[in-house]
């Protein structure tokens, strides 16, 4: 599953770049999302999420860790999470892309997903669109936040 999309931040790109790895920030743009915070493993540093979600058949509360991938300061981060349930697994793989725009910073996004396990025969049509529906909200929550916090 893919879903691809795009956001404009009325604030500096390296601000924006520094939003995407704020704990804080993320919990409050998350949908559902109602903790947040850092977890130190041997393969290092991740971010521990409780999000509940409000799909039908799907509703949590889960715990999500979110890892960073590849990171190019102040241009681009790859976050990675890997949930599993007794729903089944997601691998999920968000590469965050920004560049510079007029008023702000212009964000873009390319999600890649692998289902496996009951969650994966859910219809793609009901998944993708909670997904996107998802993301979406959580971009528009990202942009708020971001826009009103100065550096």
């Amino acid at each position: 599953m893919d879903i691809t999309g795009s956001q404009k931040v009325k604030a500096p790109r390296p601000q924006v770049f520094e939003a995407l790895q704020n704990p804080e920030i993320l919990k409050n743009c998350i949908p559902g999302c109602e903790a947040a915070e850092f977890v130190d493993f041997p393969s290092g540093r991740q971010l521990k999420l409780t999000v509940l979600l409000n799909i039908p058949g799907l509703k949590g509360p889960y715990t999500v860790f979110l890892q960073t991938g590849e990171i190019v300061v102040p241009s681009r981060v790859v976050l990675i999470a890997e949930p599993t349930s007794s729903l089944g697994s997601v691998k999920a793989t968000c590469a965050i892309d920004l560049s510079d725009d007029a008023e702000g910073t212009n964000l873009s996004y390319n999600t890649h997903a692998q289902l496996e396990g009951k969650i994966a025969a859910t219809p793609d049509m009901i998944i993708k669109g909670a997904v996107k529906v998802a993301l979406d909200q959580f971009f528009k929550n990202f942009e708020k936040q971001v826009s009103t916090t100065r550096a």
